[in-house]
């Protein structure tokens, strides 16, 4: 026997099915092989394409998955597909093959092999068909960052087709996220636990990517296996609670009317501005401001009247104390309490004064008062920058608190006794005070 004829006998005894296509598909060569594959005698196929033999909706697929093989002139190997027994059974093969070329380089066609993967074929076919049209966007990478398999939802996801994705990279479809995962092939390769990333992409979408680490047979890492969920959602609708927690926030410290502080913000920033200026030898000013015959405004003008004068007094005291630590609430009824850190006795008056005289100059009347407008009285009390002695530091901060709004009370009603429309400054808090 010459040599070639010794070849023909090796290649159709060969366990596997050994073939030639020509650049359009069509079988040129087929060994003894596929009579036993498929029932076919090697002659039945030549001029027959592989999508002749395959179920429609299969050579479909298989022929949309060689189409771009054939499109980018690569190998193959590994191409599971569905074929018809000459009986009508049912015979998974799995295909790989080569490009051939001819002398000036153009594509004559491929060579390959097929063989009987029934058993474990049509399994995998299975679990392609649940990969592929998974509602998740699932894809695998090599460790270069290649798209290596991707399923409907990922090329969904991308905005692209699948068959776009065929030879592409993250980089190229994704390049805000390539870093990100670039640190995950570093971390698996080091066997570090590898975290679900939020990412934020394209047009405010938000993503949820859960790697996992692809590994050889010998436990190398060769890629990434990344399921990507789309949670712009669930993101929006954190972004709505926290905006919604934001605001109960403010309305939980602010004054409804006025949109100053309330009292119970007053309260706790006060205690704390105490400690502050205890640890930082400061002083710390507290101003009591009251509406002078409020109670008659309002049974002269009425009470929207009254909500309308009130507002227009919160603003003139943010107007006065406007640096970003002054506090400025409403502490009652037609009461206002301004606390001023930092600021010692003279401060504090040059603060009151100045709310005092724009006051005046609002000008809003006041029928049932002497002086035919609205005014206001104020009490001013300072704790003077000193450093803490043992003393004070028995006084808690916040019943120091306590007594700088009871002492500027008092002054501000010591103001009223006096004839109203005035400031009145209470004696400076020490340490060791009573």
């Amino acid at each position: 026997m010459d040599e070639a004829g010794r070849l023909r006998e090796l290649l159709d005894h060969n366990t596997d099915w050994v073939w030639e296509v020509d650049a359009n598909g069509r079988y040129t060569y087929a060994s003894e092989m596929v009579q036993c594959l498929l029932g076919y005698a090697p002659e039945a196929m030549i001029g027959k394409t592989p999508f002749d033999f395959m179920p429609p909706a299969e050579a479909q697929r298989v022929g949309d998955a060689f189409g771009a093989i054939v499109a980018a002139q690569r190998s193959f190997s590994g191409l599971i597909n569905r074929n018809v027994h000459i009986d009508g059974h049912i015979v998974v093969l799995e295909t790989s093959g080569i490009p051939l070329f001819d002398e000036a380089g153009q594509l004559r066609g491929y060579r390959g092999i097929d063989r009987d993967v029934s058993a474990l074929g049509e399994r995998v076919l299975q679990l392609e068909a649940v990969h592929l049209h998974a509602p998740v966007a699932l894809c695998t990478l090599d460790c270069q960052g290649q798209f290596v398999m991707t399923n409907l939802a990922m090329a969904r996801l991308l905005g692209v087709s699948a068959s776009d994705i065929d030879n592409a990279s993250l980089c190229a479809l994704m390049p805000e996220l390539w870093e990100r995962l670039q640190l995950d092939i570093a971390h698996a390769q080091v066997d570090a636990a590898l975290p679900d990333h939020e990412v934020a992409w394209r047009n405010g979408c938000w993503l949820q990517a859960t790697p996992h680490a692809l590994r050889s047979a010998s436990g190398g890492v060769v890629g990434l296996s990344i399921a990507w969920i789309d949670i712009t959602a669930r993101k929006q609708a954190e972004d709505h609670l926290t905006q919604a927690n934001r605001l109960l926030a403010a309305h939980a410290r602010q004054d409804y009317l006025t949109g100053l502080y309330n009292r119970r913000y007053l309260d706790e920033q006060l205690a704390i501005e105490v400690a502050r200026a205890r640890r930082d030898a400061q002083s710390l000013s507290v101003c009591m401001v009251d509406v002078d015959y409020f109670k008659l405004y309002n049974d002269s003008l009425g009470h929207h009247a009254g909500d309308c004068c009130l507002r227009s007094l919160a603003g003139v005291m943010k107007e006065c104390a406007r640096r970003p630590s002054d506090i400025v609430s409403r502490f009652g009824g037609e009461e206002f309490a301004i606390v001023l850190p930092g600021t010692g006795a003279q401060g504090a008056l040059a603060v009151a004064e100045a709310i005092r005289l724009k006051v005046q100059r609002l000008a809003l009347e006041h029928p049932a008062s002497a002086m035919g407008r609205v005014s206001v009285s104020i009490g001013v009390v300072t704790r003077e920058a000193q450093k803490s002695s043992a003393s004070s530091a028995s006084i808690p901060d916040e019943q120091l608190a306590c007594d700088l709004l009871r002492h500027a009370d008092k002054a501000m009603y010591a103001a009223k006794h006096a004839g109203r429309d005035r400031i009145v400054c209470a004696p400076p808090l020490v340490d060791g005070y009573d």
